[in-house]
């Protein structure tokens, strides 16, 4: 993809293996622990656009804790103990494998690498500096510098403006296809990594490239 100059990548999921936490835990919150985690994530999408929609902006942090919190009284986990925890490891989130390579090599070849998340500043790059690529990042952008909440347009005008780019130069890279298609609802260069055989949103707005794995992105044409 010779005409993109910046690689903006969502953290949570893209980047960071947000499953990690569950993992740890599984004993702890049982058969359900998956179910729990996809819930989670779900809940936190719908809380965020609800909230939106309801011009009612609240902090991510405390969405990611309504979620849990709804998640896990569904499946009949009480222990505020354990939620916190999970929380609490939600922070310190590690890459996958092949994250500090691809990072590493962008940055190499003279691209722009950087971050867009819902996640608030402070938890963000803490956890970037925790799973060790916050130094292959040019920057790290939040949707609390905009006070709205992927998908909106606003979110991804902003960072477009932050890399001060045209929006087809710019290649975002995700793990969720409802992030995709506002990315390309606002012009912008995609790479969907599916690593779970997800299905895609049923949305006029399709990726330019469904990938398996980040590293996918470095033979792209």
């Amino acid at each position: 993809m010779n005409k993109i100059k910046s690689y903006v990548f969502n953290a949570y999921g893209a980047l960071l293996d947000t499953y990690l936490p569950f993992e740890k835990y599984r004993d702890e919150l049982g058969e359900n622990a998956l179910v729990i985690y996809k819930l989670w994530r779900s809940k936190r999408l719908q809380y965020s656009s609800q909230l939106s929609l309801m011009n009612q902006y609240t902090s991510y942090e405390k969405i990611r804790k309504y979620a849990l919190d709804f998640a896990c009284a569904v499946y009949g986990v009480e222990s505020e103990d354990i939620k916190n925890q999970i929380l609490k490891a939600h922070s310190e989130l590690t890459c996958y494998p092949d994250v500090q390579e691809v990072l590493t090599t962008l940055k190499q070849a003279g691209m722009q690498t950087a971050v867009l998340s819902n996640g608030s500043p402070q938890k963000l790059n803490s956890t970037l500096r925790h799973a060790g690529i916050n130094e292959l990042l040019d920057g790290v952008y939040s949707t609390e510098q905009v006070r709205s909440y992927k998908p909106s347009p606003s979110v991804y005008e902003f960072v477009g403006e932050q890399l001060g780019l045209p929006r087809n130069k710019i290649c975002f890279v995700s793990s969720n296809s409802w992030d995709i298609a506002g990315a390309v609802a606002c012009g912008f260069h995609t790479a969907w990594i599916n690593r779970y055989n997800r299905t895609p949103e049923h949305l006029p707005y399709k990726a330019d490239h469904e990938i398996k794995d980040l590293s996918e992105i470095l033979s792209l044409e």
